[in-house]
This record gives C-alpha cells, structure tokens and sequence, in this order.
C-alpha cells in the first residue's frame, strides 16, 4: 500500500484502510480515492510531494495552498485518508472542527495563536491589509471568539460554531468514470 504502489488493494488492505479512517469512507470510496492518490504520486514514491500538489489547478489557485501543502505533504495513502476523513459526510462537527482548528494552529502547540491567525489570514488576503487592519480583525476575531487571552484552545474555538447553521466540510468522492 505505501511503498508497494499497486493499482489494486486487498480486501485485508480495504478493510485495514477503513478501520484506520473509522469507516468514514466505504470500500469502494476508498478504491477512488487510491486511485486518485496513485495519479497524483507522479514520482510512484508512496506519498504526495508538494510539487506534486501545487500541479492540481484547483489547489494552487487557493490563497491558502502553502499552507494546505504543509498539510497533506509527504503523507502515505493511510495518513491522507485519515485527514480527508475529516471531510467525509460521516465525520462528526467535532472531527470537522478538529481538522479545522488544527490547519488553524500553524504552530501545532495546541492553540490557536495571534500569530496562527495572522499567518492564515496573511495567505488568504495577502498584503490587502495594512498593519493597523490587520491588527483590528485579529482583536476583533478574538474578543467575539470570547478568548480572555491572545489565543484559542479546541474549545473556545469550537463555541464559535455553537448555531447549528449550515456547517459542511464534505467532499465528494468522484466516480471512476471522472479519474
């Protein structure tokens, strides 16, 4: 599965892989979605480079790509399953909200941080901020978040998503017919 790169997987694989991402994803989604992995992994070295990423048209065009990159680079097929698990119609809000806050936590310390703020806002809108801006939105988001302090825990974070408004980090898996 990681190194071997073979087109097919094995029903222990299959059910191994599903397992691994809590059955988040069925045995045919997961075939997809092996194939897809395969198609992306041009060098045929069980893992995604970030070259390999950046050349998907889509995900270079997002603002945050870098930081997306620094998110699936250099991972086997077990490991980018697991975090696109985090999009799957199965995935509970607090594995969505898990998944968000940590692409949010640059830093990986377990908060999300001033700085973490600013270096995601920074990709997404470049230099269209000024300092004094930039410094406006960072306080305003972390008074409205509640945070008495510079930086969000997992819980703080999630009170920001208490209305049950429309919430969806789905993906949609495509057909074999669209590889």
């Amino acid at each position: 599965m990681g190194q071997g790169l073979s087109f097919d997987l094995t029903q222990d694989e299959l059910e191994d892989l599903q397992r691994g991402c809590s059955s988040k994803f069925s045995q045919t989604e997961i075939q997809i979605l092996y194939k897809r992995f395969l198609k992306l992994d041009n060098q045929k070295r069980g893992f995604i480079s970030g070259e390999e990423l950046l050349a998907i048209p889509e995900f270079s065009l997002n603002p945050l790509a870098q930081r997306l990159v620094s998110v699936f680079e250099n991972v086997n097929f077990k490991d980018f399953l697991q975090i696109l698990s985090a999009f799957s119609p199965k995935a509970t809000k607090e594995e969505k909200l898990r998944f968000m806050f940590n692409f949010h936590d640059v830093d990986g310390d377990g908060y999300i941080s001033r700085l973490d703020l600013e270096h995601v806002v920074r990709q997404r809108v470049g230099a269209s901020l000024d300092e004094s801006e930039m410094d406006r939105l960072l306080t305003r988001v972390l008074e409205e978040s509640g945070s008495k302090q510079e930086r969000l825990n997992f819980e703080t974070f999630c009170a920001c998503f208490l209305e049950e408004g429309d919430f969806s980090l789905d993906v949609d898996i495509p057909s074999d017919d669209e590889l």
